[in-house]
């Protein structure tokens, strides 16, 4: 229906294991205008370190729209830009776009090296993975609804064509 690969079975799956990771993020935000448009940008680094996921990150990004003060950071999609974002509850509408790039030297990912402590499938993985991240976020009141779209160069050697997916994100505070 999705015109995918056909699954390889439960044979191929990699086995169950408990997951220890550690991250680091910092960004160095900047305030401007553009425009009448709020606007913030500025460069971000990240590490992790655990059995999921261990590399190390950087790279920049710009957000801009009206109403930046509500809201913080940018919506992720792990393991990359994993920039902490959020809004505060009851503020007046507003809405921001970004766009952002990384670029990640990824020392271990469990997801294509397989199993920490046991034998499991694996495929070649690339050392130097990038993206390229793009979305908006509106805000109202107690509401924020984003859609980010991710462009993730390819991730191992036998991968085809490089990834793209994204994520619609509805939220509230309680």
């Amino acid at each position: 229906m999705l015109g995918s690969e056909e699954a390889e079975g439960w044979d191929n799956q990699l086995e169950n294991e408990p997951i220890l990771n550690l991250g680091w993020h910092k960004a160095w935000w900047v305030q401007d205008d553009l425009g009448g448009l709020e606007m913030e940008y500025g460069p971000h680094t990240s590490v992790a370190l655990g059995n999921l996921y261990t590399y190390a990150g950087t790279g920049g990004t710009l957000r801009f729209g009206q109403g930046l003060d509500n809201s913080f950071g940018i919506p992720s999609v792990a393991p990359a830009m994993s920039l902490r974002q959020g809004f505060l509850p009851g503020k007046s509408f507003g809405w921001y776009g970004f766009v952002g790039v990384e670029g990640r030297y990824m020392a271990h990912n469990l997801l294509l090296d397989g199993n920490t402590f046991e034998d499991s499938h694996e495929v070649d993985r690339r050392e130097w993975v990038g993206d390229l991240k793009a979305g908006v976020a509106i805000n109202w009141g107690d509401w924020q609804l984003a859609y980010t779209a991710v462009w993730r160069t390819k991730e191992f050697e036998a991968q085809e064509e490089s990834d793209r997916f994204g994520s619609l994100t509805l939220s509230t505070w309680l």
